[in-house]
């Protein structure tokens, strides 16, 4: 008679991978993007050792049967570690397999609607039997990879190091140019100022793998004050390449703009920081006044671009977890205001300013 094969789950994670930040707890059944975990199982039942065939493999179909519906090992939604000594192959009856599977999860995975399925077929022959026999069964797992991307924005030095209350000083003057009247109330001078630089740190972390920045950068004083570029670099001391956000030069509405290339997170605790310039062309704008320049920042995982960063921490109730608001993640870096210079009390009005 032929004993009934009983299979014992156990899910094992590695440790301090099991989540990624304290809010939105990812594990096996919910992992974040990018990060491996492991799955186990352990063989019983009388006459059998383990020591037989283990198929694991992953699909979306409910009738988790359909050979035709399983994901292939190449796919946009997984990776599977083969090349580590113990982990099984991925659907592989003639490769080499075990009793765990480990698994990295990717950003496509957490934007998909349709949960996965994690499917274990394992078969043995039982030694007790006679004659021998083969005997199978099968388990699964529901997998929900959740999204614990997170983003995080503040003000920076030049080589991308933290700076509290950003700011620095309105930028030189470059121009001062008279239309000379022989009536001096007719005469008129214009006066023009150089351009200022400025810098965010923005940190990306919860996930492994690439991200689309964006950002928000507001509409500029007047007197022809213009942005001459903002972009991004991954070399967080701006020694690498600087991608664009596609704002046109001379834009002084601001708005929201979208970077046409990837950033990458290489580390999901601590995030991986990008370093954004800002720079300003102030013309005719004098800076009479402190002038704080509020950006958000926004960030989205690469599939189909609609899944972005979210809340995390003590974010607004109920769910720190949910998506966060476009551009929800802001810091400001102020460009201070320049002397204010006025005539004496006996003297004239100075020669007029244009515009």
């Amino acid at each position: 008679m032929k004993k009934q094969l009983l299979l014992v789950l156990f899910l094992a994670l590695f440790a301090g991978i099991s989540s990624v930040n304290a809010q939105c707890v990812a594990n096996g059944f919910t992992p974040a993007a990018g990060v491996p975990y492991t799955y186990d199982v352990t063989i019983a039942g009388t006459g059998y050792t383990g020591a037989g065939t283990y198929d694991w493999y992953v699909t979306q179909n409910v009738n988790i049967l359909d050979v035709p519906s399983i994901i292939p090992e190449v796919n946009v939604f997984f990776t599977v570690d083969e090349a580590t000594p113990g982990y099984s192959d991925y659907h592989d009856a003639a490769g080499v397999t075990s009793n765990q599977i480990n698994i990295s999860w990717t950003p496509a995975a957490v934007s998909s609607v349709t949960p996965f399925y994690l499917v274990l077929r394992y078969s043995e022959n039982n030694s007790t039997s006679t004659p021998v026999c083969a005997a199978e069964n099968i388990r699964v797992w529901q997998i929900d990879p959740i999204n614990t991307f997170l983003l995080a924005i503040e003000g920076a030095e030049t080589d991308g190091t933290p700076f509290a209350n950003a700011e620095q000083c309105a930028a030189p003057v470059t121009g001062a140019v008279i239309t000379p009247n022989a009536d001096p109330l007719l005469a008129s001078v214009e006066y023009t100022y150089g351009e200022n630089a400025i810098f965010y740190r923005v940190t990306g972390s919860g996930i492994l793998g690439d991200w689309r920045p964006s950002i928000r950068i507001p509409a500029l004083a007047g007197l022809g004050q213009n942005y001459i570029a903002v972009e991004w670099n991954q070399d967080i001391t701006g020694a690498g390449a600087w991608h664009t956000f596609n704002v046109p030069a001379g834009n002084t509405a601001g708005g929201d703009f979208v970077s046409t290339d990837d950033a990458t997170i290489t580390d999901a605790v601590a995030g991986t920081p990008i370093l954004i310039r800002i720079r300003i062309d102030n013309v005719n704008f004098e800076t009479l006044a402190d002038q704080p320049i509020l950006v958000g920042i926004d960030g989205y995982l690469p599939t189909g671009y609609t899944e972005s960063d979210i809340w995390g921490g003590a974010g607004p109730v109920p769910d720190p977890c949910a998506q966060a608001d476009p551009f929800a993640k802001e810091a400001t870096y102020t460009i201070l205001a320049r002397p204010t210079i006025n005539p004496g009390a006996t003297m004239p009005a100075f020669i007029q300013k244009l515009p």
